[in-house]
């Protein structure tokens, strides 16, 4: 027998790798079922769309226009041409249902808060019922909390903040905010040009969260106006340390000094609190890996990097709207690792006004004439790794480059000022100077006392801030309980129509990005990018490949004809023989529960040998077309809609195990 040398690296399909199939919801820091308000748009189900899109994001409005879209990242539609254009989709929800919307959902009407109902606390659609879900979350509230015990502060109204307000005033807890600004919102209100983010909509959705009886004081600065050890003076049950990372970081190189450098986050701010700032004709924004973390902190480093390339073009896409004729961008990296980043809409965004980009260059000094800058000189780089694998370009000797101009805008990074933080109040730091945190409670070394946010992982983005006050959220309240919150998961799948799938004219839409301001009339804060009409919302959600739908095998009605494997149009399907497999013990135990004999036993040859075959898939390629149930003569291959639901429980004590599973077939 001729057997062939190939062999296939498998995974069992059990409840955890359906869930990764549904890639969107599973890249979604909140856990946002992407796929399901995407879908209800195609059925012209808006309002059921907006409810999923809001369970779990306190701040859906504001990432309609600003998430950093890593759901888009992993959509398996990308892999075949582009992903769906699920944040786009998403602000069209929210014009119709948000905080923005005419006939806006509300969280608690009058007369909603009078029958203690709210639309939002009816049960979501599956999959969209998570640990984050506003319904759950209110549930948990219903338990009952000693108000007089369970009072929290929270420092800073940003996103992390307030999320973990919305989260703590639903689970029953009374919450006070301090705000060293003048008003809340942090640096999606100071940091992000209005071009891309209206104040009004900020201002509104954070209005939705102080209805809940989230009490806020602004102008209150930890470490003048207050101290964590008078909060503790005040009765508060518990502290949350929230404050974002405003403070710049500074290149060391030459001319840092010179009038006409100026700091990204500091140029943001001003703008947005409407000052008025000369910076000349040509402008040289300085941006890149400036800071670079610990290589076993890859992801928290990539993520962070991302948030720093859209600060970057933030600022140069701002100083165009100052009145500067010409802003050229130096990044460090490559221009493939920039479009590789979260950053890429920014990106073009950038080129598409007419900045001028640089990559695989180094800063090395500014130049200056009178005490004022003039120039600024690069070097160019050389690709490099260190020992552990990260980028650690090198400069290229006599490369030297420079470029006349009026102003410098360093965008190399942020850091949290946690000057505030006193000896006495037992909050200890980390080696990298971040404040040290438990890595499942996010307790710092101070009883009561908690961290999240940019103040222990450095600047996020927007939908990274939300997950982090959803977690700060959950600790805090289990502290101030004593008991755990757990969570207890059921998974099924149901049975799907074939004529429910998605059809072939579904693979020919091509992706379709949102209308853009025309480049004569960006000027100031008018808002650039628009939203979908409703034609083109549903034709846009259509693409989506319903990735929550799989493909169920019957292997006792298999009769190997091979009819999947020969109609399949994106040749998803092998029949491949047992000894050809190799997976973790799983498979093992698979294999021997139906033949009777081990796995390795196949792999002696002989007779047996002929007596296993397996049918293996690969998901990247399906559409969920249903050709192959279709063709299947015997049944023996249905397609299923896998579902879940995650419910909130209170253990009897903190002791108890964070997390139990209990699957339903």
């Amino acid at each position: 027998m001729n057997v062939p040398s190939e062999r296939y690296q498998v995974e069992i399909v059990d409840t955890g790798y359906c869930r990764s199939l549904i890639s969107c919801q599973a890249a979604c820091p909140a856990h946002t079922n992407s796929q399901g308000y995407v879908n209800a748009i195609a059925r012209g189900a808006y309002e059921e769309g907006y409810i999923i899109a809001r369970q779990p994001n306190p701040f859906a409005s504001i990432c309609g226009r600003v998430c950093a879209s890593p759901c888009e990242r992993a959509c398996r539609r990308g892999k075949i041409d582009a992903p769906i254009t699920i944040r786009t989709l998403k602000r069209f929800l929210c014009e119709h249902y948000g905080a923005e919307a005419r006939s806006h959902l509300p969280l608690f009407g009058e007369e909603e808060r009078k029958a203690g109902i709210a639309r939002l606390n009816g049960k979501p659609p599956y999959n969209a019922q998570t640990v984050e879900s506003f319904s759950q979350l209110a549930s948990g509230g219903k338990k009952g909390v000693d108000q007089g015990s369970s009072s929290v502060a929270i420092i800073g109204a940003g996103p992390t903040g307030l999320t973990a307000a919305h989260d703590l005033a639903l689970l029953g807890h009374k919450v006070t905010v301090f705000e060293a600004a003048d008003d809340a919102g942090g640096m999606a209100l100071l940091g992000i040009p209005e071009y891309r983010l209206p104040r009004d909509v900020l201002k509104l959705e954070i209005g939705e969260i102080l209805d809940l009886g989230v009490a806020l004081k602004v102008n209150r600065r930890l470490g003048v106006d207050f101290s964590l050890a008078s909060l503790r003076e005040e009765g508060f049950g518990a502290i949350l340390i929230a404050i974002g990372a405003y403070k710049d970081k500074w290149l060391n190189i030459e001319g840092t000094g010179l009038n006409g450098v100026l700091a990204a986050v500091d140029f943001l701010t001003h703008v947005k609190l409407g000052s008025r700032l000369n910076l000349g004709n040509k402008v040289a924004v300085i941006g890149g890996d400036g800071a670079r973390r610990p290589a076993r902190q890859k992801e928290a480093d990539e993520v962070a990097a991302d948030s720093t390339l859209m600060t970057v073009f933030d600022a140069a896409r701002q100083a165009l709207r100052s009145g500067v004729s010409e802003v050229h961008v130096f990044y460090r990296g490559t221009m493939a690792e920039m479009r590789a980043s979260q950053s890429q809409e920014e990106l073009d965004g950038a080129l598409e006004e007419g900045i001028i980009l640089h990559t695989d260059v180094i800063p090395n000094r500014i130049i200056g004439s009178n005490g004022k800058v003039t120039g600024f000189e690069t070097l160019a780089s050389r690709a490099q790794y260190d020992e552990k694998g990260q980028p650690a370009p090198v400069p290229v000797a006599g490369s030297e480059s420079i470029i006349e101009c009026s102003a410098v805008i360093l965008a190399i990074g942020q850091e949290s000022d946690l000057s505030f933080i006193r000896p006495k109040d037992n909050v200890a730091f980390s080696d990298q100077g971040a404040i040290l945190t438990d890595t499942d409670t996010l307790a710092t070394t101070a009883p009561g006392i908690f961290a999240g946010g940019d103040a222990i992982r450095g600047p996020r983005t927007v939908i990274d801030a939300v997950a982090g006050g959803h977690r700060a959220a959950r600790a805090i309240d289990n502290y101030l309980r004593g008991v755990t919150l757990k969570t207890v998961s059921q998974e099924w799948l149901t049975p799907v129509p074939l004529e429910d799938l998605p059809s072939q004219y579904n693979l020919n839409i091509p992706r379709l990005n949102p209308p853009r301001l025309p480049l004569d009339r960006r000027s100031g804060g008018s808002e650039v990018e628009g939203v979908f009409d409703e034609a083109s919302a549903r034709e846009q959600a259509q693409r989506c490949l319903k990735c929550h739908i799989q493909t169920v095998f019957n292997g006792d009605l298999c009769i190997l004809c091979g009819g999947c494997v020969d109609v399949c149009p994106q040749s998803c399907y092998k029949m491949v023989r047992l000894d050809r497999l190799e997976g973790d013990e799983r498979l093992e135990v698979i294999v021997e529960a139906r033949y009777g004999i081990p796995l390795s036993e196949f792999r002696k040859g002989g007779e047996v040998l002929s007596q296993g075959t397996a049918m293996i898939k690969d998901e990247t390629r399906c559409v969920r077309c249903g050709l192959c149930a279709k063709r299947c003569p015997t049944g023996a291959i249905t397609m299923e809609a896998f579902h879940f639901e995650e419910e909130l429980h209170y253990g009897e004590s903190a002791e108890e195990s964070l997390e139990t599973v209990d699957s339903k077939q």
